[in-house]
């Protein structure tokens, strides 16, 4: 099977959608498929539109000579006109994979409603879609406002440390170490990620009781980053808080195994990676009640949910934990049992190559 996959930018970008993209195209090509990359600028919206009217996108993948084409549906404004003359010219299905919905990400208030019409149209055009999960697609089927076309979920995996385990008793022994509360957020610095939730709360509590490091990219949203730096500055957060940049691989291991606790208070997340992988290493994990969350977080089993931008609440729980110890360290035992129910990225890769496979069997019988 030669499958195409169209995406916006660097694949090696920071992020769970492009580490979900990576896993899938090492899985494919480990199963004798062959995977052709066809990139997109990383334009903006309106450039992006443009694609629809003129460029070689379409000469592009008729090149590849592909059984399948797979378009994150960040691409949606650059397909969405050009898929109907792409399925007439080709005649090869084409895949939506969705990692997050842009109209519920990105889009401005004042023109939310362009980037509604325009992602319903492109999800018009498909002919498979993915999501990464049931909030996705109870998403997608909330803009299509109709019936799905073939469909399947396939959630990302948290299994990105294979070899790196944690014994009960270490989680038991960290979690009891006296001190400060040592947290950790792992995640880009943008407004969606919700940091300013987490440092209004540390501000409302003695600054000598937690310690937070925030490993992600700073260079997304310079002014949110600005705001971040002047909160901590004038909470004296100063010596509590450390902004990392960001930190992949072995690094991020010896992040996690050295934290207490994982704490993503985002607007909304489609899933979140990053919360499975905390539970490999044992951390409760704290995140909102908007998006996915829910799907991985059992409030009170393996961490809490609070509503988004409620730093109040967040304060009462981290003080509660930073006091009872041994509740964090039950968390952290339970964090251990969720992420042994978790499916593997060989399952989940496994499941859309299924998919694929059923998509052009289909469309080679028409």
């Amino acid at each position: 099977m030669h499958v195409g996959l169209l995406v916006v930018g660097d694949m090696d970008s920071v992020s769970g959608g492009y580490l979900y993209n990576r896993k899938l195209v090492s899985y494919l090509r480990s199963r004798g498929d062959q995977v052709s990359i066809i990139n997109l600028p990383p334009h903006n919206y309106w450039r992006l539109l443009a694609e629809n009217i003129h460029g070689d996108l379409l000469k592009n993948i008729a090149a590849a000579k592909l059984d399948v084409l797979i378009q994150d549906a960040m691409v949606h404004p650059a397909v969405f006109y050009l898929n109907r003359r792409i399925s007439k010219q080709l005649g090869i299905p084409l895949i939506a994979l969705v990692h997050l919905l842009a109209s519920i990400d990105q889009a401005p208030w004042h023109s939310a409603w362009l980037y509604r019409i325009v992602e319903r149209r492109y999800l018009q055009t498909v002919d498979g879609i993915i999501a990464n999960s049931q909030t996705t697609l109870t998403q997608i089927r909330q803009l299509l406002a109709g019936a799905l076309p073939p469909h399947c979920i396939a959630v990302p995996a948290g299994d990105n440390f294979a070899h790196d385990n944690i014994s009960p008793a270490a989680v038991l022994k960290r979690a009891l170490k006296p001190g400060s509360l040592r947290i950790v957020l792992v995640g880009n610095v943008i407004r969606r990620k919700g940091l300013h939730v987490l440092i209004k709360a540390l501000s409302q509590l003695p600054a000598q009781d937690y310690q937070l490091n925030v490993a992600g990219r700073l260079d997304m949203e310079p002014g949110y980053v600005a705001q971040i730096k002047a909160l901590i500055r004038d909470a004296g957060l100063n010596q509590s808080v450390s902004l990392l940049g960001p930190v992949q691989d072995e690094a991020l291991a010896v992040l996690y195994r050295q934290n207490q606790l994982l704490v993503m208070p985002s607007a909304y997340e489609s899933y979140g990676i990053v919360y499975v992988e905390a539970l490999q290493f044992g951390l409760p994990v704290i995140g909102t009640r908007s998006g996915a969350a829910w799907e991985i977080i059992r409030e009170g089993g393996n961490g809490y949910l609070i509503q988004p931008e409620d730093h109040g609440a967040l304060a009462n729980v981290l003080q509660i934990l930073h006091e009872n110890r041994h509740l964090l360290a039950q968390l952290g035992a339970n964090a251990l049992h969720s992420y042994a129910a978790q499916p593997k990225w060989e399952t989940t890769c496994a499941d859309i190559r299924a998919f694929l496979s059923g998509q052009v069997r289909a469309g080679q019988s028409r």
